[in-house]
């Protein structure tokens, strides 16, 4: 039977893998090792400060069983978004990391680097060419955005993958990819259908997280066939089922059939699930739809200023029932003292317990809870006025006068000393468009080279 096999080995590079499932996967005699190594879903701070997410110890380590097994099976490994936003220095960060496990494993091969940082110039010749459309913020790209923001980088799809395998590459290390563009181009250079690989694609860039129970650290492993894919978890004691998998397919959209990507839309709408056994899921009818211009989603974050925090707990029912009131105390008094909607200082207090997740939207609030975790959250334009908002905030709000008070301290409770910490440079989303390009390769360079050892 003609087929492409792939495997994930987690759902997160870094994050951790069973091993031994992943040496069960290798057994399928795989076509390809896949990786997804980076996303937005750390926050903007990592792509405003261009830094990787974990420790580069954790990710190393994934590196080195992944890297040699590759290389033992005679297979293409291939890593995307590498590593947290896929810009320039990050990706750099990755091949030196890779250089050197490479060394100490005595591996040769042919590498391909795919770049995804985009450069300002470009990016602004492109924005008086034509609108750069957003997805989230409002309104067009605009030439002071793209100066305001750190490095800006696109998110490419399969074809700069398909590219570097087509000419040879053992092993790619990208820049910012989407997600399931990774697993899906070895299967679509190979003539199989792209509505199957890449929903293919989108079961196995999360791993485990779409077999039962799930673990992002359980391999999976994934087979595209000419009418069809299967996935199976590594672990024998994991399960696919159809409810599992098609709940995976809606993961991380706001449409239940559509699933948009670079250059194009994967139709769900007739996609079908079957249990081909007790742990393997069928999927038919994934079908792909190019858009009429190939266009790719730029991402980037600018700094807004320092933050500092302080966290504390409140049992205290009366307190509890009031803050409210005296949040608007507070926040009247670093008013006067701060001056902050004139001096670009942002306070908000978190009450978690109560509202601090869904906030105005909670439907609950009504219902008093026993305790709230608070956290009192200052930005402002230097640290040190940042921390200095949020210390005075937490003074006033420990000694606060409100209705049925019974002492005027003991009411907060510290868990760390000390209270305010500085948690450095701010940052918010501040670009998140889509950029027109000529094809689907346009601002993605590939450079190759030979690792030799």
């Amino acid at each position: 039977m003609k087929q492409v096999t792939g495997v994930a080995p987690s759902g997160s590079m870094g994050s951790g893998y069973n091993l031994a499932s992943f040496k069960r996967a290798m057994q399928a005699e795989p076509d390809f090792i896949g990786q997804d190594a980076g996303s937005t879903d750390m926050g903007p701070y990592y792509h405003g400060a261009d830094k990787p997410f974990l420790p580069l110890s954790a990710y190393r380590r994934d590196l080195s069983v992944m890297l040699g097994a590759a290389r033992a099976a005679r297979i293409p490994l291939l890593i995307g978004s590498a590593i947290t936003n896929g810009s320039n220095a990050t990706l750099a960060l990755m091949i030196q990391m890779l250089r050197e496990v490479a060394a100490e494993q005595k591996l040769s091969f042919k590498l391909a680097v795919i770049g995804a940082e985009i450069d300002k110039t470009y990016l602004k010749a492109k924005i008086a060419a034509g609108p750069v459309e957003p997805l989230g913020p409002e309104g067009l790209l605009t030439a002071e955005a793209v100066d305001a923001a750190g490095p800006i980088v696109a998110q490419m799809g399969m074809e700069p993958f398909m590219r570097a395998l087509s000419e040879g590459a053992d092993v790619i290390i990208a820049g910012r990819a989407c997600d399931d563009a990774v697993f899906a181009a070895l299967p679509v250079l190979r003539g199989f259908d792209p509505g199957l690989s890449l929903h293919c694609g989108k079961i196995l860039e999360c791993a485990g997280l779409s077999a039962v129970p799930y673990d992002l650290g359980e391999p999976m492993i994934g087979r595209v066939r000419e009418d069809h894919f299967e996935v199976e978890p590594a672990n024998p004691d994991s399960r696919c089922t159809t409810v599992s998998v098609a709940g995976h397919s809606l993961y991380e959209r706001s449409d239940p059939f559509l699933q948009a990507g670079p250059g194009g839309i994967n139709d769900l709408t007739h996609a079908a699930f079957e249990q081909a056994d007790s742990r393997i899921v069928r999927v038919r009818g994934s079908a792909y739809v190019k858009d009429e211009r190939y266009r790719v989603k730029l991402e980037a974050a600018e700094r807004v200023g320092y933050r500092s925090i302080v966290v504390v707990g409140i049992r205290d029912a009366v307190m509890i029932r009031e803050l409210d009131h005296v949040f608007e105390h507070v926040r009247e008094r670093a008013e006067e003292r701060f001056g902050l909607s004139g001096n670009g200082i942002n306070l908000l207090f978190r009450t978690y317990g109560r509202d601090g997740v869904m906030g105005s939207l909670e439907p609950e609030r009504d219902l008093p809870p026993k305790e709230v975790g608070l956290v009192i959250d200052a930005v402002a334009p230097d640290q040190d006025t940042a921390t200095a908002v949020a210390m005075f905030s937490r003074g006033v709000l420990q000694h606060a006068h409100y209705p049925g008070i019974l002492t005027t301290a003991g009411n907060m409770a510290y868990p760390f000393s000390p209270f305010g910490v500085p948690v450095g440079p701010a940052y918010r989303f501040s670009i998140y468009h889509l950029m027109p390009v000529a094809h689907a390769c346009e601002c993605f360079p590939i450079h190759y080279e030979t690792i030799r050892n």
